[in-house]
């Protein structure tokens, strides 16, 4: 249970943090709006409402990404504050240590980052897709394909027994639908009741087209080829599939895009594809140390207005914690590439900038406090 001050200091720290997100919010809507107008509204005709709604539906992935700094300077705001009235003066000479009085800007923070990967991260990922359909949507108005690379796309799909080889030059909708498919079907071969590693042509299909349904590929004027038989053409074929259509490629499904609790099941879909699911594994570990993150940056934030304001050097102090939050952000997102491209284990890589930073704070608080 908090104490009366306790309450006083997270009071403090919430009305700083929510001046300091609604002013960053507002700058970073405003910049975002006219960077829809130019980038979409430079191709297609494109309103000053309909920049403002696709603006609105990345608004939630623009406050969990801001949240870290919000933190960090309501934190600085709040104890700058404090410090200031004399009022952290005050709490100290009361008794009170600063493990006690930074007990609620911790709280605080751990609460948002909970808040943040659970609750947030998960809506403001729906939204993202959202946006990007949208996005989409508005500019296949002068461009009806969307084509990925020249060599098209590569996809695998299997189980235990089967497997399929699938080759798109090109997709639409959104990549539901593949455009000129060419799809090989293997077949495990078996020594005895011993599956082996080898596999067997079954046979071969093109088809001028590909759609994603629940459970099934739907395949549409194809020509079915089959050992020592002519070739054989049909109007429609459908080919079961574990995939559905936020699975089915990388390409098309950012990480950004993927909540909290649907990255579990999505990495595991992905891996089962024979797609790389590096990043959304990077993701997820990144999401389950957010709170620590946060903890870190609320932490800088404090200590860098903890120094007595007649003694002098608050302004290098605040300028060694800004300094300080901007390499830990620029270290985070090193560290993620380094997971997310497999040069270094994803939990390593997603917990060791906040971890550190964390315990070196602590190390810092307990220094000056304890001796």
């Amino acid at each position: 249970m908090l104490s009366r001050i306790q309450r006083y200091i997270l009071k403090e720290c919430l009305s700083g943090l929510a001046l300091v997100l609604g002013v960053l919010l507002l700058a970073i809507l405003l910049i975002d709006v006219v960077e829809q107008l130019r980038t979409v509204g430079g191709d297609v005709s494109l309103s000053l409402l309909s920049a403002l709604r696709l603006s609105l539906m990345k608004l939630p992935l623009l406050i969990e990404q801001t949240l870290p700094f919000a933190l960090l300077a309501a934190s600085m705001l709040a104890f700058t504050r404090l410090n200031r009235r004399s009022e952290l003066s005050i709490i100290r000479a009361s008794g009170l240590s600063a493990w006690r009085f930074l007990t609620p800007v911790i709280v605080l923070a751990a609460g948002l980052g909970i808040f943040s990967s659970l609750v947030l991260n998960p809506f403001a990922a729906r939204l993202t897709q959202s946006f990007e359909f949208e996005r989409a949507r508005l500019l296949q108005i002068g461009q009806e394909t969307l084509a990925v690379a020249d060599t098209g796309i590569w996809l695998r799909q299997g189980d235990d027994t089967s497997q399929f080889v699938i080759h798109a030059r090109r997709v639409e909708n959104s990549g539901r639908k593949l455009i000129d498919v060419k799809l090989i079907e293997e077949q495990r071969l078996y020594d005895g009741r011993r599956p082996t590693s080898d596999f067997a042509f079954v046979r071969r299909i093109d088809a001028e087209s590909a759609t994603l349904n629940d459970g099934f590929w739907q395949l549409e004027n194809l020509v079915e080829n089959l050992p020592n038989l002519p070739p054989e053409r049909k109007d429609s074929l459908a080919i079961p599939t574990s995939l559905d259509a936020v699975t089915l490629l990388d390409k098309f499904a950012s990480p950004n895009t993927i909540g909290f609790w649907d990255l579990p099941g999505f990495i595991h879909e992905t891996r089962a594809a024979g797609l790389d699911a590096s990043r959304y594994t990077m993701r997820w570990y990144t999401l389950t140390a957010t709170p620590v993150l946060f903890v870190a940056m609320a932490l800088i934030g404090a200590l860098a207005c903890l120094r007595l304001q007649r003694l002098g050097g608050t302004s290098q102090l605040l300028a060694t914690g800004v300094l300080a939050a901007v390499g830990l952000y620029f270290f985070t997102q090193f560290s993620a590439s380094l997971g997310a491209t497999g040069a270094a284990p994803p939990p390593v890589a997603a917990w060791s900038p906040p971890l550190f930073v964390l315990f070196v704070s602590l190390a810092f608080i307990a220094y000056r406090e304890d001796g």
